[in-house]
């Protein structure tokens, strides 16, 4: 018999009990229904205000700190993080800003920074709004890396124009030619006579000693210093080195 059987069962039987007792139903009818309700509830859904409130830990719990709670060594931890975090982002802050002052390094190791190089520098990196760090930077890879191809290319060049003054003095028609070897043998001999060591190692080193007007000059002084006499009227006598050098009368 299911619930609906019973519960129709029930009310029947409480029906004809109702007739016989003369009119008795109207007070037991609530009982029974209360009855049927209750009886009709699953043993297992007990209310749960009918139920025990239990508030005691289980053994050896009672010393563990409840959730959330923390204890002073994991505050004290938790805490010096906090600092450090806060101080490293300050650091960091700071490090970002632009300084009142670039304190640049030359990028090559054992020099002196450049100072006209530094005032230049500084008001551009200032107007990109760079750090110490990142203007430095900027410093290395010029230094390291464009400055040195700067001064490849103009070593290259260089070399290219004092070879090219060489070629010209070879094919000039006063001092070059067949009389190449001899116009030059002439310019040393100026040279070793009226030169410091000095100068003829710079002109040797710079590649001036190859300039056609500076050959030309000292072959005019070798000449007039290999004639053997030049009687002047003036003199009476022989010209001297500083007549021929200067001009002199």
């Amino acid at each position: 018999m299911n619930l609906f059987e019973r519960l129709v069962l029930r009310r029947l039987q409480s029906a004809d009990a109702g007739a016989e007792a003369g009119g008795a139903a109207g007070t037991e009818a609530p009982a029974a229904s209360a009855v049927e309700a209750s009886a009709d509830k699953p043993a297992d859904q007990t209310s749960a205000a009918d139920k025990p409130v239990t508030t005691d830990k289980p053994a050896g719990d009672a010393d563990k700190p409840a959730a959330g709670d923390k204890t002073p060594e994991q505050l004290a931890q938790e805490k010096e993080l906090a600092d450090k975090a806060a101080a490293d982002k300050e650091a960091k802050d700071k490090a970002d800003k632009v300084p009142e002052k670039y304190e640049f390094k030359s990028p090559v190791e054992g020099q002196e920074f450049d100072a006209e190089m530094a005032a230049v520098l500084d008001p551009v990196a200032r107007e990109l709004g760079l750090n110490n760090e990142q203007a430095q930077k900027l410093v290395d890879i010029y230094g390291k890396e464009i400055l040195p191809k700067i001064e490849a290319r103009q070593q290259e060049s260089w070399a290219k124009q004092t070879e090219a003054w060489a070629n010209e003095v070879k094919t000039d028609k006063e001092i070059g030619g067949d009389a190449f070897d001899a116009n030059i043998g002439l310019a040393q001999k100026a040279l070793d006579t009226f030169a410091p060591a000095g100068l003829r190692e710079y002109l040797e080193n710079t590649g001036l000693g190859n300039h056609p007007d500076l050959v030309r000059c000292f072959v005019k002084v070798g000449k007039a210093m290999s004639e053997d006499s030049m009687i002047m009227p003036n003199t009476g006598g022989q010209r001297s080195a500083a007549d021929v050098l200067y001009g002199k009368n």
